[in-house]
């Protein structure tokens, strides 16, 4: 059956696809090219008749866009392509583009993307996830064995030394552990740790060291938890090894080092120009023989999304996680490169609650009135034409964690409006927060200061760049701010980090016992399908109290040239295994 549109709706519609049309032409994007964007949406069946009758499109130009496009180069999930016989070649630097500029490559302190990339690339982890699975893997720390639920001893491999020659040891892993809970550094890993048996009496300054860290000899170590942590093995990929001979006694946070750091990554720092070039080159000493199979990267930052993708298609830049999902069929018609759509989930936009900020937003009757007031199946149909999906909440449907049946926060204006009567908050006035220039998120502000409108609130766009936006997320000062900076990538414990009442890293200020309870239960709790039952209350607990409102996902692709082999196609870093990619001929 036909949807029936009203007058408001068609006329919508209608205008987003000229505003869009208009902005995707700047960008390099026919019409044609973005008609097809539209047919493949999920929004699709409604948009496109609309369209049509109002004599925006023909119909032919919508079959030729619902006619699917000639076969593209492709990849599958897991490696993208077979190695030759031969094997992989050596040799090659790779360019990589990306919007922002990493804020540091101290191991301890990184808290971005590309902070954190770049970390592990010079520092390497002291355990790795199955860029599959999520599962953790062995690295540095060769194998381990429990005693228990509570103490992990592992065995380090013996052939890793710093890129100075120095073999790293036992004492380099205690010495790293130490650093990420020092006080003084106040790194946001932090919470991640704190369940090492005497953690937090070491972090308060209560203690000299932590009693639950044990190096047994030179290449073991044995950690005891206070508790069993079902999340513990993954987090311990944030370990990335600092060498103690070289920073013990030192400020960790801003000596010269982590200028020109010495590590046991893959590749090492040759230069870094701020908002310009990264520059590394290939570890001569890295412990993986073989690896890495190029001579090193350049990271490039372009904060220009169109100068991205320019750089892309000039082949100025040889690959990139950030071209925009919009540009997917324009950069598929350049032959050399390669385009995947990344797994879904990475990027669940909506509104965090500024609870701190604002004392009436402490009240779940205004959250919860605010999430009811935007249609966001509207929204993702009229104003993102079917770009963008709805999202139910942190928690992909792909993931073993989700909660299959999950109800999404029903819109209900009418509701809505008693709930704001009822906390006797008619004529709040709210900051919606977002970065400039991203249209999906200028355009979700917009919708939303419209449906608050509509129960009675006075929505105040409040668009930023950037880096004022990240400031604002990490301190905790926003009122509503979109990103969420809530999200979930790898394990459902990271939700403690946004959610929990003690975490340092829960800046909203949000906090309800039972979440802590829960979220305590699914850290100390190893049976999976145990977990399973914990997190799906955690899920239900979150469209309750509406910490967070996670209203619609949007796709990312990641672009390759041809002239590369062993990439994964991963939820992690499109680049995170580096170290196996290579050049070949072409």
């Amino acid at each position: 059956m036909t949807e029936r549109l009203t007058p408001e709706r068609v006329q919508t519609i209608v205008r987003q696809f000229r505003r869009y049309e208009e902005y995707f032409a700047e960008r390099g994007i026919d019409r044609r090219q973005f008609l097809r964007l539209i047919a493949a949406g999920s929004a699709a069946a409604t948009v496109l008749p609309v369209l049509v009758a109002c004599g925006q499109v023909t119909q032919r130009e919508v079959q030729e866009a619902q006619t699917p496009a000639p076969e593209a180069t492709t990849a599958t999930p897991a490696a993208a392509t077979t190695p030759t016989p031969a094997g992989p070649q050596r040799g090659g630097t790779i360019v990589i583009g990306t919007l922002g500029e990493a804020q540091t490559i101290n191991p301890l302190l990184t808290n971005e993307t590309e902070g954190q990339w770049r970390a592990r690339m010079l520092f390497d982890e002291f355990i790795k996830l199955d860029l599959q699975t999520l599962e953790p893997v062995p690295n540095i720390a060769q194998e381990w064995q429990t005693e228990g639920d509570t103490t992990y001893v592992f065995k380090l491999r013996q052939d890793v030394t710093f890129s100075d020659g120095t073999p790293l040891t036992a004492e380099d892993i205690a010495f790293t552990l130490h650093a990420l809970l020092n006080k003084e550094v106040a790194s946001p890993f932090v919470p991640r740790f704190l369940g090492i048996l005497g953690a937090p009496e070491y972090n308060k300054g209560e203690a000299n060291t932590i009693r639950g860290i044990e190096v047994v000899d030179q290449y073991t170590l044995r950690i005891t938890l206070s508790e069993p942590n079902a999340a513990f093995l993954a987090n311990l990929r944030w370990v990335r090894p600092l060498p103690k001979h070289l920073l013990e006694g030192k400020n960790l946070t801003e000596d010269p080092f982590f200028q020109q750091p010495v590590g046991a990554g893959p590749f090492i720092l040759k230069s870094w120009t701020v908002g310009g070039d990264f520059v590394a080159e290939r570890n001569a000493r890295y412990w993986q023989s073989g690896l890495p199979y190029l001579d090193g990267f350049v990271h490039r930052t372009i904060p220009d999304s169109q100068s991205l993708v320019i750089a892309l298609e000039t082949g100025t830049i040889e690959g990139s996680m950030y071209a925009q999902p919009t540009l997917a069929d324009q950069l598929r018609a350049r032959e050399h490169l390669v385009v995947l759509v990344r797994p879904p989930g990475i990027d669940i936009n909506g509104w965090n609650f500024g609870t701190r900020t604002i004392e009436p937003l402490g009240d779940v009757r205004v959250r919860r009135a605010i999430a009811m007031a935007i249609d966001v199946d509207r929204f993702a149909s009229d104003f993102l034409l079917g770009l963008g999906k709805p999202a139910t909440g942190p928690i992909p449907p792909t993931h073993w964690a989700f909660k299959q049946g999950l109800q999404r926060i029903p819109y209900d204006p009418k509701t809505a409006r008693e709930l704001i009567e009822e906390a006797g908050a008619r004529g709040l006035r709210v900051r919606l927060t977002a970065n400039a220039g991203n249209k999906f998120r200028e355009d979700w502000v917009v919708f939303t200061q419209q449906a608050l409108a509509e129960i009675g609130l006075e929505g105040v766009p409040d668009l930023k760049e950037w880096t004022q936006v990240v400031q604002e997320g990490t301190n905790g000062t926003f009122e509503l701010i979109c990103p969420t900076f809530a999200s979930m990538t790898v394990d459902p414990d990271e939700l403690y980090l946004w959610f929990h009442s003690q975490s340092s890293r829960n800046v909203s200020g949000y906090a309800n016992p039972e979440m802590d309870r829960l979220l305590e239960e699914g850290r100390r709790t190893l049976d999976i399908e145990k977990r399973k039952q914990i997190y799906g209350q955690v899920q239900e607990l979150i469209q309750r109290d509406v910490p967070v409102f996670y209203a619609w996902d949007r796709p990312f692709i990641a672009v390759v040239t041809k002239q590369y082999q062993g990439y994964v196609n991963t939820v992690l870093s499109f680049f995170e295994r580096l170290e196996e990619w290579y050049r070949i001929e072409g």
